[in-house]
């Protein structure tokens, strides 16, 4: 049933126009993705109705997926199925195919399906009390207004001007799902860590307990998309499912990690942490043996002082009376601070306002937008106060953070350790993981681990003697202090 559904909507889509192919095409549910799907759904006895709503119908990829699984799963002796599909575009083939699925789920499995067609908008009529024992989903995305109609029943739970019709699906879903009910759904990896979905996901994992996770990540580990599934229950969450695959249009059996424990995946402030492949565990279970926390050597992050445009009278090109140096990111190169640029403008500032400077101090500094060249989420360089020399105060780019401490300065040998130590591979992979943006913020490096002070400064030690500071070197350090650790 869902290689007839699949056939006649490439049928649909190759009958299109070829500009359209463009922008249709990619809106389909991938056959493997379909498949996945309804492999989420756990039938634990054979009930005599099941009641299936597919909210985003198209035409009707997931209802034959999910059809399949009910049937050979021999999970009910009938189904009622509720499309919602308002393109007109699509009904003909939607109706043609479900009752293809109609008949033949009668004459194969003996199962009984009824089915209706609402052409209807689902996020504007979705509030009628109807439950549903399955909500299977693969929901448009675009962007609407806040105060657009169909984003109305859920605007206490969107905190930004626009919003992805995905998400408005996720939470109408959600309320029409039954007690004991399942919700499976395609969705962008940035559902699952998205500060601003925060209390859409707290409000969904308040009445739901996620109960399966699968990841489409490439072979480079680039996460694509991924599917949550959820039920209906007050019962506590017990331990997740988590697979992963490389493509949505493969039937190729998917990875399967060990189940993890339901406080890992689903974290305290609602987000999710998603596993590409066991090296991610790994990465994970490695860091969090580390004994200390950044926040345990009174280290803070902070945002650099100075927005260059905001203030070009006070910028200068060389250094003079009363003015200070100002560190740029471009500065950052290969592990050190370079200054000054060579050929750059607006280095120096005339720091005519107090807030604009801060003492001349041994840090960190770490890039607030790496750019696409850079290979790794933390780019950052050892700063030493000496290389500012007959300067007690400098200032740093707005698009810079710099880490210092709140008490006395850190000395080199720690100060170097801390930078290997970030800039490893291993850390790269961590942050990839935990960060809910694209960068690690102030409160999710308050709470990184790190190896202890005494091992801090001998890894920094180590890379001082070699005088070499490329994340590769730190790699090596680094790895030859735990190896060297562990055998004592």
């Amino acid at each position: 049933m869902l290689a007839m559904a699949w056939r006649n909507t490439r049928k649909l889509v190759r009958e299109r126009c070829a500009s359209d192919n463009v922008r249709i095409g990619r809106f389909f549910t991938k056959r493997g993705a379909a498949a996945q799907l309804a492999r989420s759904f756990r039938f634990e006895e054979r009930k005599n109705e099941l009641t299936v709503l597919d909210p985003g119908a198209g035409t009707g990829i997931l209802s034959a997926a999910l059809l399949v699984a009910i049937c050979r799963g021999r999970a009910a002796l009938s189904v009622r199925l509720v499309c919602y599909e308002n393109d007109s575009s699509y009904l003909p083939m939607l109706k043609n195919n479900l009752e293809r699925l109609r008949r033949r789920a009668r004459r194969e499995w003996g199962v009984k399906v009824t089915y209706e067609v609402r052409e209807e908008n689902f996020l504007l009529h979705s509030g009628d009390g109807e439950r549903f024992d399955c909500i299977v989903m693969n929901p448009p995305r675009g962007l609407v207004a806040k105060d657009s109609p169909e984003a109305l029943s859920a605007k206490d739970l969107i905190t930004t001007p626009t919003v992805d019709l995905a998400y408005l699906f996720v939470a109408a879903a959600a309320l029409c799902l039954a007690d004991d009910g399942q919700l499976s759904m395609l969705l962008p990896t940035a559902f699952a860590s998205s500060v601003s979905l925060s209390r859409l996901r707290a409000s969904l994992f308040a009445e739901t307990r996620v109960t399966l996770i699968h990841l489409f990540a490439n072979e480079k580990g680039v996460k694509k998309s991924f599917l949550l599934s959820v039920k209906r229950t007050e019962e506590p969450g017990e331990a997740i499912t988590v697979t992963t695959s490389a493509d949505e249009d493969s039937d190729a059996a998917p990875t399967a990690l060990p189940p993890l424990r339901y406080d890992f995946l689903v974290r305290a402030d609602a987000s999710l942490l998603l596993l590409s492949d066991a090296g991610d565990l790994r990465v994970l279970e490695a860091i969090g043996r580390f004994p200390c926390r950044f926040s345990s050597f009174g280290l803070k992050m902070k945002t650099g002082l100075t927005l260059p445009s905001r203030y070009p009278e006070l910028l200068r090109d060389a250094p003079g009376r009363g003015v200070v140096p100002l560190i740029h990111p471009r500065s950052l190169e290969d592990g050190r601070v370079i200054f000054p640029v060579p050929k750059m403008e607006g280095q120096y500032l005339a720091p005519s306002i107090p807030s604009l400077i801060q003492p001349n101090r041994n840090m960190i500094l770490v890039k607030r937008f790496p750019a696409k060249s850079d290979k790794r989420r933390l780019v950052c360089a050892p700063y030493m106060a000496s290389q500012a020399p007959g300067y007690r105060y400098v200032s740093t780019h707005n698009k810079l953070n710099y880490i210092d401490t709140s008490g006395e300065e850190m000395d080199a040998s720690f100060l170097v350790g801390l930078y290997a130590v970030l800039s490893t591979t291993l850390y790269d992979r961590y942050v990839r993981l935990i960060s809910r943006s694209g960068q690690i913020n102030a409160t999710e490096f308050s709470e990184l681990p790190l190896p202890d002070a005494a091992n801090l400064r001998a890894i920094g030690a180590r890379l001082i003697a070699v005088r070499r500071f490329e994340p590769a070197v730190c790699d090596a350090v680094f790895a030859a202090h735990l190896k060297s650790a562990a055998k004592k």
